[in-house]
């Protein structure tokens, strides 16, 4: 609650300052761009509210907050035309299919033009075939007029299969571009970049004011990266962001206005230095023991677990857990696992021990201790069901 009062007087000072000068300072269109976001090109990453956000601070202060999207992913291409709008709503396809398709046009072109020729030949036959045959029975007439007709229908078919096949091949030189999403349609593109992936710990300097409206997260890496490298984050106020408030550079919104106060205070103000104790927030220490803490349980709670059978499981599942990541073994599992170059953990603490060389192929395993267990043969009953192990 202390935080969150906190963060609201800042928001407080932030309105009263954005009402003061609200047009006048930050939107120098030669300045270089200050805001970036860093994460997954994805819309659940918060871009359709990044875009309404963009929209209302135009309105706020006659234009958008130029930013720089950092990252890359499947849905770059729709995001990429959010932001900059559509130009064109068909679109001419490769021109090798052009050459190839207008060539098709042509030769259907000329061979539809033949069968018309045909046709109105056909036509004239047709006619004077008829005028011949003025003379015969009223039944012979009749079936001539059928044999006329079936043969006249036959050419007039073949023509119009001509005629919707050059219409086909014209139409397949051109490709509708449907819209992905409603933001396409603006007519004034955002003032945004996207340079690509890059690593965050390269964008120090450049960057002062890092804008993540996501609230997908259970607790955004890039935005505590943000904060330890000392710039402004601009969250909202979500639960997966209640961490952040404690840092006096995190400038949490609750809505468009909050947002635009906040984002104009960070943009004509200097971050605040981290102090050491909020720094140390940031380390792997403090998250470890953050889950240990959350980890704990009480002792009643220890108590009903031994009652039940369940402290004596947990035991065998800890032992199990441990003794699988030990030695060789446990950078083989490891590695089956997918954790890649981290994998050999064991070797690396050896070697920086100096109990094993880069060249050294020595086995470093420590299969005595796990033989030497006493759970070695509940571990072999719980996953084979044998007492010692098969050779």
């Amino acid at each position: 609650a202390q935080n969150v009062a906190h963060v609201s007087g800042k928001h407080s000072h932030a309105q009263e300052q954005f009402n003061v000068d609200l047009v006048n300072d930050g939107d120098d269109e030669t300045a270089p761009t200050r805001v970036y976001f860093i994460g997954k090109l994805l819309w659940a990453k918060g871009f359709d509210r990044m875009l309404e956000l963009e929209s209302f601070y135009r309105q706020c202060t006659g234009s958008y907050f130029k930013i720089d999207v950092y990252g890359s992913g499947p849905e770059e291409k729709e995001i990429r035309r959010a932001f900059h709008g559509r130009k064109k709503k068909v679109r001419r396809k490769v021109k090798s299919n052009v050459d190839s398709s207008m060539m098709s046009n042509n030769s259907i072109g000329e061979s539809s033009s033949s069968s018309a020729s045909n046709a109105t030949q056909t036509g004239v036959e047709l006619s004077e075939s008829s005028e011949d045959l003025s003379d015969v029975s009223e039944l012979d007439e009749m079936a001539a007029s059928s044999i006329l007709s079936a043969s006249g229908r036959q050419k007039l078919q073949k023509l119009q299969a001509q005629l919707t096949q050059s219409v086909k091949s014209s139409a397949e030189l051109f490709e509708l571009d449907l819209p992905k999403s409603r933001y396409e349609w603006r007519r004034n593109p955002i003032p945004a970049t996207f340079p690509g992936r890059v690593d965050h710990a390269t964008l120090t300097e450049q960057y002062s004011v890092f804008v993540n409206p996501s609230v997908s997260e259970v607790l955004c890496t890039t935005t505590a990266e943000a904060l330890a490298m000392g710039k402004f984050v601009i969250v909202p106020v979500h639960p997966s962001n209640m961490f952040f408030m404690k840092f006096p550079n995190c400038l949490a919104y609750r809505n468009k206005l909050e947002f635009a106060a906040n984002l104009r205070w960070a943009m004509t103000h200097p971050p605040e230095p981290l102090t050491p104790e909020l720094a140390y927030e940031l380390t792997w220490e403090a998250s470890t023991d953050r889950f240990i803490e959350t980890a704990r349980i009480t002792e009643e709670e220890a108590r009903n677990r031994a009652r039940v059978g369940k402290s004596k499981l947990d035991e065998r599942i800890a032992w199990f857990h441990n003794e699988m990541g030990k030695g060789k073994k446990g950078d083989a599992l490891r590695k089956v696992l997918g954790a890649g170059p981290i994998s050999d953990q064991v070797r690396y603490e050896m070697m920086k021990r100096g109990e094993l060389d880069d060249d050294d192929d020595q086995s470093y395993d420590v299969d005595g201790k796990f033989d030497d267990s006493s759970w070695r043969s509940v571990a072999y009953s719980l996953l084979s069901g044998a007492s010692t192990p098969l050779v």
